[in-house]
């Protein structure tokens, strides 16, 4: 019967039982970098009383130490920040996965990140040790890097770090974090604009649907990529054999640029949770002539896989017009996870409908073309600016959305050159990406939750994130029940 209880009662009992044995909870600290360049070991103790844990780890090859303490937010589930003696700070968030096992990920201020895994069993932390000991020795990586800020081209590839920066370096623990230290690096030369290539493609002249704006989206982002740099494919007002075609000369000129790009305005819709962007002959009787008739998306995505750097946006989310003709509806386009080193942007979130607009151009379109080309500003700030300024717009009726899984930064207008920027500014900048990271390992570590009491925990700690609409919707149905 012991064996059937829930992981999370198991785990109570475990600690409960051995609190009374011994006060705490020891535990060992076995983890790695991403890059498998270093790997770090450890020790620490869990208080089941106040749900807290103190940790201490060293790195083998940098030979530093850091060590802190972390908090529980949910059963089984801590968070906090550990500080090193080099003053490297590391946020972490973890999860206990069995009786004598927990798992956790962290990053650095400086953006590097990595794993580590915690064990209550010494003959399982040994074993543990033994693999990842040997693959880093195998691999056998310089660990220069690790002494500079993380930063990444347009091409995804590393480039060189600043002079005399504070090194970094991620870890994370079942619950260790510390008080963080704050480290003023110095920024990195603004990156290179490299090779990019943009298809464009805006749909309105529907039988059906006619749709006014989106030729005028086209038009009007293909000038504005063309000034940033882009060499523009543009398509308008296309059936589905020239949609297609469009795309795979797309991805066959894409190899060897920096940069890919791919924008659609016009209807799109979803079925069973795969996504559809709707040519303009599209003869759509039923769900099954969906995927005869419509362009799915996924395949627009593996066109991609040649460009280290993407980005996708999808203006595509307005009202389904064949939904009476099908047996079920789902509203707005699903949501999807975006491929290694690819955004995929929505002009509103995922099963919502997103507004045409009176102007010239879409509601989102516009708040993008406002706000694309601001010397400076990360890609995914851009984004974040674009979601403000159409919430504001529709009163809150619209709230774009963004997937990411971008590993460095990317800007469409490139920061303006400075002899001597202010270090204030460079760390507020590094602590701003820092933050977004942490935000995005906590959200993937409640998404699929089915306790309202993660949501909670996630909308307390990141009140504006970027991820409350999904939560509070969440939040709301499980109260319902």
């Amino acid at each position: 019967m012991y064996a059937r209880l829930p992981i999370l009662l198991r785990y109570s009992l475990l600690t409960g039982v051995a609190f009374l044995l011994t006060g705490c909870v020891k535990y060992y600290v076995v983890g790695h970098l991403d890059d498998w360049s270093d790997y770090l070991t450890g020790t620490g103790s869990f208080d089941p009383v106040t749900a807290s844990s103190q940790s201490e780890v060293r790195f083998a090859k940098l030979g530093i130490r850091c060590s802190g303490t972390a908090q529980d937010y949910a059963p089984a589930k801590g968070r906090g920040e550990m500080r090193c003696d080099d003053q490297r700070v590391i946020k972490l968030e973890s999860e206990g996965k069995s009786l004598s096992h927990a798992e956790g990920r962290g990053i650095d201020n400086f953006g590097h990140s990595g794993r580590v895994d915690v064990y209550t069993d010494l003959a399982d932390y040994e074993r543990e040790l033994a693999r990842v000991r040997t693959e880093v020795e195998r691999r056998n990586l310089d660990i220069a890097h690790l002494r500079f800020p993380k930063v990444v081209s347009p091409t995804g590839r590393p480039m060189a770090p600043a002079p005399s920066a504070v090194n970094v370096l991620p870890a994370s623990t079942l619950t260790p974090t510390a008080a963080a230290a704050r480290v003023e690096p110095r920024p990195a030369a603004p990156l290179s604009p490299g090779k990019r290539l943009a298809l464009v493609i805006g749909n309105g002249a529907y039988r059906d649907a006619p749709l006014r704006n989106p030729v005028n989206d086209a038009r009007a982002l293909s000038a504005k990529l063309t000034a940033l740099g882009f060499e523009v494919m543009k398509g308008e007002n296309l059936g589905q054999r020239d949609m297609n075609r469009l795309v795979a000369q797309f991805g066959e000129r894409l190899a060897g640029n920096d940069v890919g790009m791919f924008f659609f305005a016009g209807h799109g819709i979803q079925i069973r949770g795969k996504n559809y962007l709707v040519p303009v002959d599209a003869q759509i009787s039923s769900e099954n002539s969906v995927r005869a008739e419509a362009v799915d998306v996924d395949a627009v995505l593996d066109q991609l896989s040649s460009s280290p750097l993407n980005v996708v946006i999808l203006d595509a989310c307005r009202n389904n017009p064949f939904e009476r003709r099908f047996r079920s509806l789902s509203v707005g386009l699903a949501q999807m996870d975006a491929p290694k080193g690819t955004l995929i942007a929505y002009a509103t979130a995922p099963g919502k409908v997103a507004r045409d607009g009176d102007g010239a151009n879409s509601i989102y379109t516009s708040a993008l073309l406002k706000l694309l080309d601001e010397p400076g500003v990360p890609l995914e700030t851009v984004f974040k600016r674009v979601r403000a300024e159409v919430s504001q717009l529709t009163a809150d009726n619209q709230i774009p959305w963004e997937a990411s899984s971008l590993t460095g930064d990317f800007y469409f207008a490139a920061p303006p050159a400075q002899t001597s920027p202010p270090a204030g500014d460079a760390a507020a900048g590094t602590r701003a990406s820092t933050d977004a990271e942490a935000e995005l390992l906590f959200w993937q570590s409640v998404k699929d939750s089915q306790d309202a009491a993660d949501y909670e925990a996630y909308l307390r700690q990141f009140p504006d994130g970027r991820f409350v609409e999904i939560a509070r919707n969440r939040l709301n149905r499980m109260k319902a029940k």
